[in-house]
């Protein structure tokens, strides 16, 4: 018997049909339970959020998803597969769009509640190197004492696949470490082993099994691997042939002009915009301006 290739979870694409509102809100709720440290109940899941998709031209190649638990607090979880520039900052930027958002007219500051952002990077950040362990709590607290926390409504936790992997080998019942190895590569040998002790996860690469057979899928998500890979290229390129002073502006330009080129060859493809929409992760008015742009 010849097991199926199962799609990569961290693909943000597959991530999202995986813990969808109608089949995958208790499973998200179980897995957050693990990375928060404390049981959480996902009340609501939106999966088609966007952040100020025409000044964020790193948008693209990424897809948040945004829940909401029973007690009214507020969660984002983003895929960051690629290394970008700034990427701590733009952890605080969603924060803050997402803390904000809450607010109605006449609400008051009273009804803002604890606003939570996940990062889930396969890469070690530069500035984290020197710290072994991943998957903490980041927080506001004093200088002087570092204990004193400012406000609860604040919490960041950053997870970097690589250092799970390390930390995994040392714990093998840690189902924090379990489920982040179940999104890194559902493939693997460990993963196997740890389906068979861990229902949930098995219960999961399951559906990931269906998943993984359903042909517009499995397309929409090799796009958006080609897209990383695309978009990978091009920040390597505007990188090295940028000197110091012009880097960022390189970088930026390298993206935007990666992003054009796969949208042109989608278009050619005659692929429909709805398609192109869950492949790029931007909206159908976006798309269809680059696409009368560059005609």
């Amino acid at each position: 018997f010849i097991h199926m290739k199962l799609l990569e979870a961290k693909n943000d694409v597959v991530f999202h049909v995986l813990f969808n509102e109608t089949a995958g809100k208790e499973d998200l709720g179980v897995m957050l339970s693990e990375i928060l440290k404390r049981k959480v109940k996902v009340q609501t899941i939106d999966k088609n959020r966007y952040v100020n998709i025409d000044t964020a031209k790193d948008k693209f190649g990424i897809m948040d998803l945004r829940a909401e638990f029973e007690d009214g607090s507020q969660c984002n979880i983003e895929l960051q597969l690629t290394p970008f520039p700034n990427f701590t900052e733009r952890l605080i930027y969603y924060w803050s769009d997402n803390f904000t958002r809450q607010l109605k007219s006449g609400d008051t500051y009273y009804e803002l509640k604890k606003t939570i952002c996940i990062a889930i990077t396969d890469y070690v950040l530069e500035n984290l190197k020197d710290i072994e362990e991943t998957g903490f709590a980041w927080t506001i607290r004093d200088e002087l004492t570092g204990k004193k926390v400012l406000t609860d409504k604040f919490e960041a936790y950053i997870i970097e696949l690589p250092k799970v992997k390390k930390l995994y080998l040392k714990d093998k019942d840690n189902k924090f470490y379990q489920w982040i190895m179940f999104l890194d590569n559902p493939n693997s040998e460990e993963v196997s082993l740890i389906r068979k002790k861990n229902k949930d996860i098995s219960s999961i690469a399951d559906r990931l099994e269906q998943v993984s057979g359903d042909e517009k899928v499995k397309r929409i998500a090799e796009l958006r691997e080609k897209g990383r890979r695309d978009e990978q290229a091009a920040l390597a390129y505007a990188t090295e042939k940028g000197v110091e002073q012009g880097r960022a502006e390189g970088i930026e330009e390298g993206v935007e002009q990666n992003q054009i080129m796969v949208i042109q060859n989608m278009s050619k493809a005659n692929m429909p915009i709805e398609q192109i929409e869950i492949a790029t992760g931007l909206t159908k008015e976006k798309i269809a301006q680059i696409i009368r742009d560059n005609e």
